[in-house]
């Protein structure tokens, strides 16, 4: 998504799974945020921005704060353009000349800023090996996608991430409501945003610093150069130089090395050993070509490499700011998705030796609406005996798994945690269940822990651990990664995620 609509989205949402009982964000609100989405066109994520920012509008209306929390968590392009411009004004002011009107040609100012932006280069090619070494070992098209990129970009860490996340957790602390559930609700709903966007919103700041410090870099010297230039034009400087280590033989080889490039181009000869030595303290020389040839050694060696960093870093930016990697229709904004889908898709739940029914049964069947769509045609047999056989044609045929021939879109098999899994049982159950999926048939495995909980009400951490642990161990074994649920609980958003997941989402299915 846009980068605008994407912190809208993530932001509008941990509000919206955090206020559960509506203290921030009554149901109203939401509906007709909903339906106002859904009118718009553009497709999925032009209708979640539009939800995203009415849902924000009222919660900025009762908590002004809101809006400080974001800006201080996008850290937009239009903040750093001012550091360019400090940046000039401290260089024009930096009397790069120096005080006196007299030029040491061999301890000229700029030289420790060519000096420092060297060090700099070598340090960004220090830390680019490694990623180029990884792209070029991935292959080229690893190396064009960006994805290393984006994966070094994700461990963002150091002083500027920690500056960033200060800024951003103290402009979340001021947001404060009038009472103390909506204040606990907005704390909430604040920290599983920030957890959120932090990562995603990274490799973006990380971006636009690195883009703000090359254009500071390169108008630093640009208003170096041109203050030398005001001086120069408004008095007179003359060159002179002076070492206690260094002769004339080695003041004209370091001359040779760092002007000799800016020497060539503009077609000057720089003084040898003899002619440095004539005009060595307390002698001197017009400075006009020294000051030339200080200026445009300072264009090579800072203003055109920074400027082409500068140029790098604002295209990754803008690339980034277009694609941060945020599904407009997950969580509390599935609202969104078609209230029509799911229609002649047939879902089959095989409770094995375990029953579901009541309460867990409607909870399940939300569940399974909820990812297949509400005219998904879900059905929930008997429970199957200890032992038996999968038989996709067992049990009634409605209309819909007629028209599918008999094969379910996918088929949820049910056991219960208080149940040991037994590898020759419940795994050979689950395994033939796969071996006879056909047409992309999807197969899912759902351990339930509500009869569990009513058994130990006490509750007992470790040893439900190990036999969620065990239930793992033998359905992974043929594939299936079981998704662990209390059908007796209210069904959390987090549920359908891990369902989609489970299932690869799947898009043709289930939209």
């Amino acid at each position: 998504m846009l980068e605008a609509a994407a912190q809208a989205v993530v932001l509008a949402r941990a509000f919206e799974e955090a206020d559960e009982q509506g203290v921030l964000l009554a149901t109203p609100e939401r509906q007709d945020a909903t339906e106002a989405a859904r009118a718009v066109g553009g497709g999925s994520e032009a209708q979640g921005a539009r939800r995203a920012e009415l849902l924000l509008g009222h919660l900025e209306s009762t908590s002004p704060g809101l809006a400080a929390v974001r800006r201080a968590t996008r850290l937009p392009l239009r903040a750093l353009l001012p550091l360019p411009l400090v940046a000039f004004v401290l260089g024009a002011l930096s009397n790069a000349l120096g005080p006196e009107r007299h030029i040491n040609v061999l301890s000229f100012p700029l030289l420790g800023i060519l000096v420092w932006n060297l060090l700099v280069y070598a340090a960004l090619l220090v830390l680019a090996a490694p990623q180029a070494l990884r792209a070029w070992r991935a292959g080229a098209g690893a190396a064009g996608d960006g994805t290393s990129g984006h994966r070094s970009e994700r461990s963002w860490r150091g002083t500027i991430g920690a500056a960033a996340s200060w800024l951003a957790e103290h402009s979340l602390r001021r947001v404060r409501l009038p009472d103390a559930p909506r204040t606990s609700v907005a704390a909430r709903a604040l920290r599983d945003y920030w957890q959120t966007w932090a990562p995603l919103a990274a490799p973006l700041v990380g971006a636009r610093i690195r883009l703000a410090l090359h254009l500071g870099a390169a108008f630093l010297v640009l208003g170096a150069v041109a203050g030398m230039y005001v001086r120069g034009l408004t008095f007179e400087y003359r060159a002179t130089w002076e070492s206690t280590f260094a002769g004339p033989g080695a003041a004209a080889l370091l001359l040779d090395v760092v002007l000799g490039p800016a020497a060539l181009l503009l077609d000057v000869a720089l003084p040898d050993a003899a002619q440095l030595e004539a005009m060595r303290a307390p002698a001197d020389a017009p400075a006009a070509m020294w000051i030339h040839l200080w200026a445009l050694t300072a264009a090579l060696v800072v203003l055109l490499p920074r400027g082409a960093l500068a140029l790098l870093a604002y295209a990754r930016q803008a690339r980034l700011a277009r694609r941060i990697d945020v599904d407009p229709l997950a969580g509390s904004f599935r609202v969104l998705l078609a209230p029509d889908r799911g229609a002649g898709l047939a879902v089959d739940v095989l409770p094995y030796s375990y029953g579901v029914a009541g309460r867990e049964a409607d909870t399940l069947r939300e569940l399974l609406h909820d990812v297949f769509g509400l005219r998904a045609d879900v059905q929930i047999r008997a429970a199957l005996p200890y032992g038996a056989d999968p038989e996709p044609s067992a049990g009634p045929q409605t209309a819909t798994t007629a028209a599918t021939h008999g094969h379910p879109a996918c088929s949820i098999v049910v056991y219960g945690l208080v149940q040991s899994p037994e590898r020759e049982v419940h795994g050979r159950f689950a395994q033939d269940l796969l071996a006879r999926a056909v047409n992309g048939a999807r197969v899912l495995a759902v351990v339930d822990s509500s009869a569990w909980h009513a058994r130990f009400s006490e509750g007992d951490e470790r040893r439900e651990g190990e036999r969620r642990r065990a239930w793992d161990r033998v359905l992974n074994e043929i594939g299936l990664e079981p998704l662990h649920v209390n059908l007796a609980a209210a069904l959390q958003t987090r549920d359908v995620e891990q369902v989609e997941a489970r299932l690869g989402r799947a898009k043709g299915a289930a939209r």
